[in-house]
């Protein structure tokens, strides 16, 4: 039994070695997805603020006088104007927390600021390199360390047989 839960420890161990090191390069990637986003979702804004300054309004005054229209399909346009404007500002902002974040501290980041459509495609395409980031690559062994600690733990007391004597020589003083 001790052999197997020390193979169970060694692949853990492994797999969280190499995984852990795969980790800096799908924030690369999802970083670089963020940008790609956030480029896009400002130049649609962009235009909404240049088709606002064609009339000499803000946004805001632009999207009231959409909101005031009596057509219901352009009254949802100033809607989606301001929700153009707010993803811009939010993928801007996630993308300056990211560039600006300790190495060690960029994928809490990304995860505090995971876009809903970004993150999904970015673990959609990632594929592993065999790239290895020995400082991750060691959080990941931790990790798993950790983990087989606490899975041994808890299948300890799942599987814990009523106490009973062990068997001794019964060796009498005389």
């Amino acid at each position: 039994m001790k052999m197997l839960r020390d193979l169970i420890l060694i692949a853990m161990i492994a797999a969280g070695g190499i995984g852990g090191s795969q980790i800096p390069q799908l924030v690369q990637e999802y970083e670089q997805r963020l940008g790609g986003a956030r480029d896009e979702a400002m130049a649609a804004h962009k235009k909404d603020v240049e088709d606002a300054g064609a009339f000499g309004l803000s946004l805001k005054e632009f999207a009231d006088r959409y909101r005031a229209s009596e057509d219901e399909a352009i009254r949802s346009g100033a809607d989606n104007m301001l929700r153009r404007r707010d993803r811009a500002e939010a993928l801007d902002e996630a993308l300056v927390e990211l560039a600006k974040a300790p190495y060690m501290m960029r994928p809490w980041i990304a995860f505090q600021h995971l876009d809903p459509v970004v993150g999904p495609a970015t673990w959609q395409a990632f594929k592993p390199t065999l790239t290895i980031d020995p400082r991750f690559a060691i959080v990941g062994v931790l990790v798993a360390w950790i983990l087989h600690a606490l899975l041994a733990l808890i299948w300890r007391l799942v599987l814990r047989r009523p106490y009973r004597e062990r068997r001794r020589f019964d060796r009498r003083r005389a």
